[in-house]
């Protein structure tokens, strides 16, 4: 691969990973324009790893806080736990059940999912449906319920959605926070649930489908394109999550329809034609 075309896909990754305009669907698009017929497997992995990494690095104090609370209340079993303990507790077990579900849908429906990606007129069609899912966002009421109003049904709908999502064109973010947001969830926890989510998930599926993939051909992925590849992924997804949290703490959510519309329509015409 030439520096360019890690430059490029970097930059891509990171940046729609988190903004919610579908960074399965962009690089999918990107690959088909670029010529690149055979991105290797690990580079994809180095690529989730470096976006991974963001998410892990500005949510580090609540995933501190989460553990900390765990280990006072499970492992030490403190017999009165304040308040906020049972809520991390009661969020991580909420992660866990939306990752599990996510998980079973994922492997359910895997070749379904995994087949969309050989066939890039869908994603314009995908492109449109998160285009609509954002804009519907316009007319949800701000509510302010959080983790200790929100009952077991949240979780099985988020995780649902989030396999939902797999689908290129289809934003992980965009759709699991949308969702959130009709349940009636505050702007702030929406965006910390739907991001805290991803952190099993970029690291679980990128997992998977390199131990998969490496078992049946192999993978060879240079330094260079490793460093590289990482670092850019990381520092663009460091600054779209930065920038998207503010948005969404405002309710402007809906602003990113509009590029879903205009680039599934430019894709479309460019792939058609």
């Amino acid at each position: 691969m030439k520096t360019f075309d890690i430059l490029i896909l970097g930059v891509l990754q990171g940046l729609t990973e988190f903004i919610p305009v579908s960074s399965s669907g962009h690089l999918v698009i990107f690959q088909s324009f670029l010529g690149l017929k055979n991105v290797p497997i690990l580079f994809d992995l180095i690529l989730h790893l470096g976006t991974g990494t963001a998410v892990v690095v500005v949510y580090r104090k609540e995933i501190v806080r989460i553990f900390r609370d765990i280990f006072s209340r499970v492992i030490r079993r403190k017999k009165r736990a304040e308040a906020s303990e049972k809520n991390s507790i009661k969020l991580f077990c909420y992660l866990v059940i939306s990752t599990a579900v996510t998980g079973t849908l994922g492997l359910a429906f895997k070749d379904m999912l995994e087949g969309f990606f050989f066939k890039p007129l869908y994603v314009p069609l995908f492109l449109g449906i998160t285009g609509m899912t954002l804009l519907a966002t316009l007319f949800i009421k701000d509510r302010q319920k959080e983790i200790e109003d929100l009952h077991i049904d949240y979780p099985v709908v988020i995780g649902a959605v989030q396999a939902f999502s797999m689908l290129p064109g289809i934003s992980r973010s965009g759709s699991t926070i949308s969702a959130s947001l009709f349940f009636g969830a505050a702007r702030g926890f929406s965006g910390t649930y739907s991001f805290l989510l991803a952190i099993p998930s970029i690291f679980g599926a990128s997992f998977v489908k390199f131990m998969m993939t490496s078992a049946e051909t192999g993978s060879v992925l240079n330094t260079h394109a490793a460093v590289i590849g990482f670092f850019v992924s990381f520092l663009s997804g460091y600054a779209a999550l930065k920038f998207l949290l503010r948005l969404i703490m405002k309710g402007k959510l809906f602003v990113f329809s509009f590029y879903c519309f205009a680039f599934a329509l430019l894709s479309f015409i460019l792939l058609r034609y």
